[in-house]
């Protein structure tokens, strides 16, 4: 039977851009409490394996099947490194912690790393998990919600990215509506079970794959991605790396390179072999999702993935989308997006 409790939203909020700056200074003084990296020792252990400790964005979800496809079927230990995944205490933890060299890696969203950028963050993107957004509107089908422009004079709860009022504007804008029109409350961690007890018409933020499944599975709902009203694609998962520590140690350029060769495994695993993507992700998972949602929302993700060429990016459309952040508030000074990303790295 399907269990029908809302589960809460993984993302955790990020400040709003009129207030990141001093929120990055802050969160900076502060020790970092769930996620805090072993230290950085690139030593082999007793099976000649390197360790790599990397920074999820959120708990073991399917966005992260490639991941731990690769640590199911000894892809990383093949690839010759021991791979500890970490969960945050915030979402906003991902770019610091690699910047100040706490955490090998970490797993961002393409708007965050950009926002990093502007921020003056030592980070840079290797890989894209997920290249293409996720981020989606969805509200229930009675509501009468089914195009943009039916937002008009409606409460549209919001995780508290800094990326969402903007693009949430942006979108009113596109579909000819007022933004201040929309009343938007941050909920959170909450945005189903928001949308479950009508506190809001709509949710933004929510993820096609994974929220967008999970509801429509429970009832009648419209999943409206944001690429469909008019936001650009961008990469919604990527892998963010140091590159001053890419550039001047050479043992941890390494550790990254034979990591995402590992994680390119796994991801030919998972897309060729079902049931080894399943298998992966049950026991990581577990108390987290209905077992058969879980299996509903695995397919989704593994339906975005590319057969050919892991992890790639194009400069060209970073560059593009830094653009169309800055055109449209998501960042207060331009940033050189093709700076943000290398495939250098990569198998």
């Amino acid at each position: 039977m399907t269990d029908t409790r809302p589960r809460t939203i993984r993302r955790q909020a990020l400040p709003r851009p009129g207030v990141r700056m001093l929120a990055i200074a802050i969160a900076a003084a502060v020790a970092l409490t769930g996620c805090q990296a072993p230290a950085n020792d690139s030593e082999p252990d007793e099976t000649g394996e390197a360790p790599v400790s990397v920074l999820l964005d959120w708990s073991p979800n399917p966005d992260h099947v490639a991941l731990y496809t690769a640590q199911h079927t000894g892809a990383y230990s093949d690839a010759g490194v021991d791979v500890t995944f970490m969960t945050p205490a915030n979402t906003a933890d991902a770019a610091r912690e690699v910047s100040l060299g706490r955490a090998d890696l970490a797993i961002s969203y393409e708007p965050d790393t950009l926002i990093a950028a502007e921020q003056g963050l030592d980070v840079v993107s290797v890989a894209a998990l997920i290249p293409t957004s996720l981020t989606s509107l969805i509200a229930r089908t009675e509501s009468g919600i089914t195009t943009a422009a039916d937002l008009e004079g409606k409460t549209v709860g919001l995780s508290g990215l800094a990326s969402q009022q903007p693009t949430l504007d942006f979108i009113a804008r596109e579909a000819g509506i007022d933004p201040d029109s929309i009343s938007a409350p941050n909920v959170q961690q909450s945005l189903n079970q928001a949308l479950l007890t009508d506190q809001v018409d709509a949710i933004f933020g929510a993820f096609r794959n994974i929220e967008g499944v999970e509801l429509t599975a429970q009832g009648d709902f419209v999943v409206m991605p944001a690429t469909e009203l008019g936001v650009p694609d961008y990469a919604e998962l990527v892998i963010i790396a140091n590159p001053s520590r890419l550039a001047d140690d050479a043992d941890y350029a390494e550790r990254v390179r034979s990591f995402l060769a590992g994680t390119a495994s796994g991801q030919a695993t998972a897309l060729d072999d079902r049931r080894a993507a399943i298998d992966s992700l049950i026991p990581e998972t577990e108390g987290s999702y209905d077992p058969d949602v879980l299996e509903l929302m695995i397919d989704a993700t593994l339906a975005l993935l590319p057969e050919d060429g892991f992890g790639q990016q194009s400069a060209e459309d970073w560059a593009a989308y830094g653009t169309w952040m800055y055109e449209n508030g998501l960042l207060e000074t331009e940033v050189d997006g093709s700076a943000a990303t290398t495939n250098d790295y990569l198998p």
